[in-house]
């Protein structure tokens, strides 16, 4: 990826540097939550719909859109929607994994090492946390929440929120951390100062509490695949899919006894790619004032907004800030100093967190 020479650099840029995951999620499988707490999991079922036109100008003046398509609902008999995951970090001293100038690996690494006890490193754990108990990574399936029970697990220890806590949470912004919040922030920081991670990791729960019973459709990770079929419309993200070769068998299959006009794919799920990224959807430092946060992004890319809010003529972008990692170094603030984090230190760390290969088109 091709940047800008900044002409305020304090050492070279490394030509490629490659940095591991911080923050590591499990897919999170979806279940109906039934009566007495019981769990039924979510099918993703492949259905035909007669549904309409999109396009304004049809040329064939058809006004229906046959499409075959996948959706995802909860029992009929379900008080709500139950999704869990697992979380794990990788240490901060393990998160770059190559640089090609040992000058600027060795810089990095100091970086990386004074931060584990920085107010930094504290505040991007309480945000991290924020997005938790605020439901983000539960996407469009917040609609169907009339309460929302969050807990987060970690060594045989539970915190949590519930009721409309989660939804007040999330108009806070990130400030007036809850003590819940703390709590996981801190599990957070000790692991990524860790040679390895908090025991077993950390588990998150999530528990949808509908208004009324039903089967309400919804929403796990959609996958985009590329020259799809004609005529269909949508797939969607399921576990333990069922093998091509079933697939075949039972759409082939002319028996009007065996014929099915629905079939079970798998599994519902939200993957953790789209987890991942509602958690680190925390960068408000990206511009001036009271703005909403967009995902941590070397260039501060949003698909929502399609706008690069980083870029090199920004002056704010990771490349940017990665020439003048060792003033970077000295503007991080211990826990107990009481000053304010720097927002260009908290941006570099978190795009270290994020993880993934940096580098020049050429050397400077």
């Amino acid at each position: 990826m091709a940047t800008k020479k900044s002409a305020t650099t304090d050492e070279k840029k490394g030509t490629v540097v490659s940095g591991m995951r911080g923050i590591n999620v499990s897919d999170a499988p979806m279940s109906s939550i039934l009566e007495r707490g019981n769990l039924q999991p979510i099918a993703v079922m492949r259905h035909g719909i007669r549904g309409t036109q999109n396009l304004s100008k049809n040329k064939s003046g058809e006004v229906s859109n046959i499409q075959i398509t996948e959706t995802a609902k909860t029992s009929p008999d379900a008080l709500g929607l139950h999704v869990r995951f697992s979380l794990q970090t990788t240490p901060l001293r393990k998160l770059v994994t190559a640089c090609d100038q040992p000058e600027v690996r060795t810089n990095i690494d100091q970086f990386l090492q004074t931060a584990e006890n920085s107010e930094e490193l504290m505040e991007l754990c309480r945000r991290y946390a924020r997005r938790i108990f605020s439901g983000s990574f539960l996407w469009r399936n917040l609609t169907l929440a009339q309460n929302l029970n969050i807990e987060a697990t970690c060594e045989n220890r539970t915190v949590k929120v519930e009721g409309e806590q989660a939804f007040a949470l999330a108009e806070r912004g990130f400030t007036d951390y809850i003590e819940a919040e703390l709590t996981l922030a801190q599990w957070l920081q000790r692991s990524f100062v860790t040679e390895a991670s908090i025991g077993a990791g950390i588990e998150i729960t999530a528990q949808v509490r509908f208004a009324n019973t039903g089967a309400f459709e919804v929403y796990p990770s959609q996958v985009y695949v590329s020259n799809k079929p004609s005529g269909f419309a949508r797939p969607l993200y399921k576990l333990n899919p069922i093998s091509p070769s079933e697939l075949m068998r039972q759409r082939n299959d002319q028996d009007v006894q065996a014929f099915m006009d629905s079939l079970v794919m798998g599994q519902a799920a939200i993957r953790d790619q789209k987890i991942g990224n509602a958690i680190r959807t925390i960068d408000t430092w990206y511009a001036d004032g009271n703005v909403p946060p967009i995902a941590v992004e070397p260039n501060g890319a949003s698909l929502s907004a399609n706008v690069f809010y980083r870029d090199v003529k920004s002056g704010k972008s990771f490349f940017d800030l990665l020439p003048r990692i060792k003033t970077l170094t000295q503007q991080l603030h211990t826990q107990a100093s009481g000053a304010q984090p720097s927002p260009e230190a908290m941006f570099a760390l978190a795009v270290f967190i994020r993880g993934g290969v940096f580098g020049d088109s050429k050397s400077d």
